[in-house]
């Protein structure tokens, strides 16, 4: 007996491809300038590499730049969405949470993404461009910086001693980030973020113990509590003028 045939697959709708061809052009951009950077970056290459005409990429990107924009304002979303899954897996035990907190800033900025994040900010800060890519590691890593703070401060941590530890945290993570630009890979970072995790440990425990709380009320001290940080919307790819 004949197999019945199979059923058509429903087509694509025109947003759904629009949708799946820039998909593919923005993934294409954060790879080439993870590997070439932003000075040897060309959108030719990216259609290219993407399997889409050069018409179709000058279609949805008339620009380099507005490309560009758009592939890191993509990696500052994922590094987000990341971020925001490893504060809530940390709620779910805060005993762990400044560990997630050091996996967040290890993956961020001993990785591919920080760099071609730190090699658009080296762009001229006086361009459009440059003030684009500031506006964007304001509108995404900041908050990044104070959900990890409203998560300390939720599981009962004050927030100055909050603020120290996330603070130095990324700054440890970072300098070592920018080392690697210098020095490559260096071994003796799991060795650092392992003495200062036992100092950040030991900073939480001491602010956060009753004697601590009392000396607080004693010197009438208050701590407010910052408002949670939410996700920010993603910004809306210009119209080509």
């Amino acid at each position: 007996m004949p197999r019945p045939p199979a059923p058509a697959r429903p087509r694509r709708t025109q947003a759904e491809r629009t949708q799946s061809t820039q998909r593919k052009l923005i993934d294409g951009a954060i790879d080439l300038l993870k590997k070439k950077r932003y000075a040897s970056f060309r959108t030719a290459e990216v259609a290219e590499h993407a399997g889409v005409s050069k018409g179709a990429q000058t279609h949805h990107f008339p620009s380099k730049d507005m490309l560009v924009l758009q592939a890191l304002e993509e990696v500052y979303r994922r590094t987000q969405q990341r971020a925001i899954n490893r504060i809530e897996a940390g709620r779910d035990a805060p005993e762990r949470l400044l560990e997630q907190l050091v996996a967040d800033s290890r993956e961020f900025f001993l990785g591919d993404d920080f760099l071609l994040s730190l090699d658009l900010m080296m762009v001229d800060p006086g361009s459009t461009l440059g003030s684009d890519v500031k506006r964007l590691a304001q509108l995404y890593r900041l908050p990044v910086e104070q959900a990890w703070l409203d998560a300390l401060v939720e599981a009962g941590h004050p927030e100055r001693q909050a603020k120290d530890v996330v603070r130095l945290t990324f700054a440890i993570a970072r300098g070592f980030g920018v080392r690697q630009l210098i020095a490559g890979e260096d071994e003796e970072f799991q060795h650092l973020m392992d003495s200062w995790m036992r100092m950040a440990k030991a900073m939480l425990l001491l602010s956060s113990s009753p004697s601590a709380h009392a000396d607080q009320g004693a010197s009438g001290s208050s701590v407010s509590r910052p408002s949670r940080a939410s996700p920010p919307r993603r910004t809306r790819k210009k119209d080509p003028s």
